[in-house]
């Protein structure tokens, strides 16, 4: 099976965030399908005067890293119904690139909330800004990990209903990066 090369990104920057320890446990179990690098989204805030040519190294570094992966997995908590400020930040970077390294890009996200709807606005939110990027989010397969003190620890997601359904979700979006590969090249 060829495996796919992704970046990979949490929306949060705590260091004992349950999200990133979420993106841990995808990777891991779509480690047969996929070589996953994370990439780190603390960048500059963004600012149209530092575009070319004065645009910050690891904002361009992180712009080809997505440009050059096969599909773009997003994990990330919800902050006031929405998408947390550095993750918004970091799509912002990457939108306004010319030929943006996230049209046509196959995109998964994943999110986890200690509350009882997971991270559900905020990834709505997230699927308008992708629409508008022109980024090929995979269509329901949604991962919401609600109530997740209970189910990720330090070692990461221990909920078997939830493990079950991420690799689900991880069969249907490797087929969704295989559909856009196929149609990229006719």
């Amino acid at each position: 099976m060829k495996k796919f090369n992704l970046v990979a990104v949490s929306g949060s920057l705590r260091k004992a965030s349950y999200n990133t320890a979420l993106l841990h446990s995808i990777i891991e179990l779509g480690r047969d399908r996929f070589d996953v690098s994370i990439q780190s989204i603390e960048l500059p805030l963004f600012n149209d005067d530092l575009i070319d040519p004065d645009e910050p190294e690891d904002v361009v570094a992180f712009k080809r890293a997505v440009s050059e992966a096969d599909g773009f997995l997003v994990v990330t908590p919800e902050y006031n119904h929405s998408i947390p400020g550095v993750l918004k930040n970091a799509i912002d970077w990457l939108s306004l690139e010319p030929g943006s390294p996230l049209g046509g890009k196959p995109v998964m996200i994943a999110g986890a909330s200690p509350g009882i709807l997971g991270t559900a606005r905020c990834q709505i939110h997230l699927r308008q800004v992708f629409a508008t990027n022109r980024a090929n989010v995979l269509p329901g397969n949604e991962i919401f990990i609600t109530q997740c003190k209970e189910k990720i620890d330090g070692e990461g997601l221990k909920d078997e209903k939830s493990i079950r359904q991420i690799e689900k979700v991880l069969f249907e979006y490797y087929n969704w990066i295989e559909f856009w590969k196929r149609n990229e090249k006719s």
